[in-house]
């Protein structure tokens, strides 16, 4: 009998802005961001995203624009700082794949493709 309690898992899709960080990131660097999303406050900075995130939306409905030209401006810029922050925690998160997808690589195994 299947648990009606659990959730099905919706496969997120690596955008190519993260694919193209994380396949030309240093293993450094990717230490690093695979550090920071192992780090037990990793949760804090992602809440502290999303209060971002909730400003920017308040300071796009209250913005008053010139023009319609200026609100699209506005809306555009803020939603590419969102963007932005969430590509980062993603690439963060992601981390751990490539690094994994390297050691598979240098390994030279036959299933050395990354399966994303």
């Amino acid at each position: 009998m299947e648990d009606k309690r659990r959730k099905t898992k919706i496969p997120r899709l690596m955008s190519r802005s993260v694919e193209f960080l994380l396949k030309n990131a240093t293993g450094e660097q990717l230490n690093f961001l695979n550090q920071l999303a192992n780090h037990p406050s990793f949760r804090s900075f992602v809440n502290l995203i999303d209060k971002f995130k909730l400003y920017n939306i308040q300071e796009v409905f209250t913005f008053k624009a010139p023009s319609a030209d200026a609100l699209a401006y506005f809306r555009e810029k803020k939603l590419g700082e969102v963007m932005g922050l969430d590509q980062l925690i993603d690439a963060c998160e992601s981390a751990y794949k490539e690094i994994e997808r390297r050691k598979r690589l240098k390994e030279g195994g036959t299933n050395a493709k990354s399966r994303r």
